[in-house]
C-alpha cells in the first residue's frame, strides 16, 4: 500500500506539478481511503519525505540499469555522455525536478531533500568518472570533464523540457562528445566536424 501510494504522488508530481501534488489528489489517485493514506504519511511533509527516498531509490536503479546496458567494447567516451544524459529524463527525473522546485522555498522538505540528492549525483560523478576512466585511466582532465558532462547534460535536459527540442538537445549532446574528446587529448579540432544536425 505504501508503494502504491508513493507512486501515485510520483504520477502527480509529474502531471500536476508540485503545487498540484496534494494529499487530497494522491489519495484521489491511489484509490484508498483517506484513513489509509494518514496511516501511512499523516502529513504532506511525511509524505514528500517518503517520495524523496522513494525516488532516490528509483533514480540508483536507473542508473545501474543504464550502466549495464552500456557494452563492454566501445566508445567509453559517448557511454559516459549517454548515461549521463539518460538520468535526466523520463518520469523519475520529472517527478524528481518537481521536487527541486518545491525544496526551494520549503525548508523542511529541503533537508530531507538535499542529502539523498547530493548522494545520489555523488554516486552519478563516481559511475560517469569510472567510465571515462576505462578509456582515459590516467588521466587527471577526467574528474572535471566528468563533472562538466553531468552539468551540461542535467541543464540540456531542463532546457529541453521547456522548448520541447529534443533534436537540439541531441545535437548538443554530440558536440558536448566532440568537445570532451578534444578536451582528453583524444582528436584535434581539425579531425572532428561540427555536428549542426
Amino acid at each position: 500500500m505504501r508503494t502504491r501510494l508513493l507512486e501515485a504522488a510520483v504520477a502527480g508530481l509529474v502531471e500536476a506539478g508540485y503545487s498540484g501534488t496534494t494529499t487530497l489528489a494522491v489519495q484521489k489517485r491511489a484509490g484508498v481511503p483517506r484513513g489509509t493514506l494518514q496511516h501511512h504519511f499523516p502529513t504532506k511533509a511525511d509524505l514528500l519525505t517518503g517520495v524523496v527516498e522513494f525516488l532516490a531509490a528509483r533514480r540508483s536503479a536507473q542508473l545501474a540499469s543504464e550502466l549495464a546496458a552500456i557494452p563492454p567494447t566501445g566508445d567509453r567516451l559517448a557511454a559516459a555522455v549517454e548515461l549521463s544524459s539518460a538520468m535526466f529524463t523520463g518520469p523519475t527525473f520529472l517527478a524528481a525536478l518537481e521536487i527541486w522546485v518545491g525544496a526551494r522555498t520549503d525548508p523542511e522538505l529541503l533537508a530531507t531533500f538535499l542529502p539523498l540528492e547530493e548522494r545520489l549525483f555523488a554516486l552519478m560523478y563516481t559511475t560517469v568518472r569510472d567510465i571515462f576512466r576505462a578509456e582515459f585511466p590516467n588521466d587527471p582532465r577526467v574528474p572535471t570533464i566528468t563533472e562538466f558532462t553531468i552539468e551540461i547534460m542535467s541543464g540540456l535536459a531542463m532546457r529541453a523540457l521547456l522548448t520541447g527540442r529534443v533534436d537540439r538537445t541531441r545535437i548538443l549532446q554530440r558536440r558536448w562528445q566532440n568537445a570532451a574528446r578534444i578536451l582528453l587529448g583524444a582528436a584535434t579540432p581539425d579531425t572532428l566536424l561540427d555536428t549542426a544536425q
